[in-house]
């Protein structure tokens, strides 16, 4: 079972597939060396499949809709997701990503359905953003207009 702001995700037979990207270079060239340069952690993707009964037509509008669904800005929705899964990859935000597709299944009268949801402001992005914040707070401003600095200086001065 998985919510998404609280709405249960419609379906019977529902499957959650959660993963997250390690991205790394080899770096051993053509030695037998296993060196390699690590990317940080990309935002984890939801896959989810479900099946809704022919009769429950309106929970699958539903489901589109909220799909579809855009703010004032025109950005796609996000949504605080709970399941298990998602827990345990402390996914919490996400928003529908990459499509969502309906297909057809007459031997159980049902549309099976699968879309994905991308994480938004995972663990990682908030860890970069507070250590950005704080080589900002660190970091000094470089003097931009320093030959104005300069020449009042020597306005001011008195002598020969």
């Amino acid at each position: 079972m998985i919510t998404l702001n609280g709405w249960q995700v419609p379906g019977y037979e529902t499957r959650i597939n959660c993963g997250i990207k390690l991205p790394s270079d080899d770096l051993s060239g053509l030695g037998s060396f296993t060196l390699s340069n690590d990317k940080g952690i990309k935002p984890g993707v939801v896959s989810i499949t479900t099946k809704i009964p022919f009769v429950n037509a309106s929970e699958l509008a539903e489901l589109v809709s909220n799909a579809k669904h855009v703010d004032e800005n025109g950005a796609r929705l996000i949504f605080t997701i709970n399941s298990d899964v998602t827990e345990a990859y402390k996914i919490r935000k996400a928003k529908f990503y990459g499509g969502i597709n309906t297909t057809e299944l007459e031997d159980v009268k049902a549309w099976q359905v699968t879309f994905k949801l991308l994480e938004v402001l995972s663990t990682a992005e908030r860890n970069q953003q507070q250590i950005d914040g704080k080589a900002k707070e660190n970091s000094q401003t470089q003097a931009v207009d320093g030959h104005a600095t300069v020449q009042n200086a020597f306005d001011k001065s008195e002598g020969p």
